[in-house]
């Protein structure tokens, strides 16, 4: 019986050190959401002005991300289905945007999934030549 008292605080000792080594790797893929934002909208597709409205379309919440990547959430930050919203950039799943609403004191900018947003044809600017 003494080895197996004599066990366990090695198992423990084996276990902290996994855990631990796991914590310190979720650290090191941890996304820098602002780095990811400017190479997205440096790379990403362009939306012309006059081809920027978007409404909003599906079920629940359409939730903002400061960043394309779906750990780089906005939490409280969302619209709803039917609201319109601004695109400038797509990039992979995701659409960079700004929604204006008359309740906010300033427009509200973000990434949204591209899936969720439908061309409407009203623009921010005049049709390009």
């Amino acid at each position: 019986m003494t080895g197996t008292y004599a066990s366990v605080p090695m198992l423990s000792i084996r276990i902290g050190v996994a855990l631990s080594l796991l914590a310190c790797q979720g650290v090191s893929n941890a996304v820098d959401c602002q780095r990811l934002s400017d190479l997205a909208s440096r790379d990403g597709v362009f939306v012309p002005g006059d081809d920027a409205g978007r409404t909003v379309i599906g079920k629940g919440r359409l939730q903002f991300y400061s960043a394309p990547d779906y750990s780089c959430v906005m939490r409280g930050v969302f619209v709803i289905k039917g609201q319109t919203v601004n695109a400038y950039t797509e990039y992979r799943k995701f659409t960079s945007v700004v929604y204006l609403s008359g309740k906010l004191d300033k427009p509200i900018a973000g990434w949204v999934r591209t899936n969720r947003l439908k061309p409407n044809g009203i623009g921010i600017t005049p049709a390009q030549k």
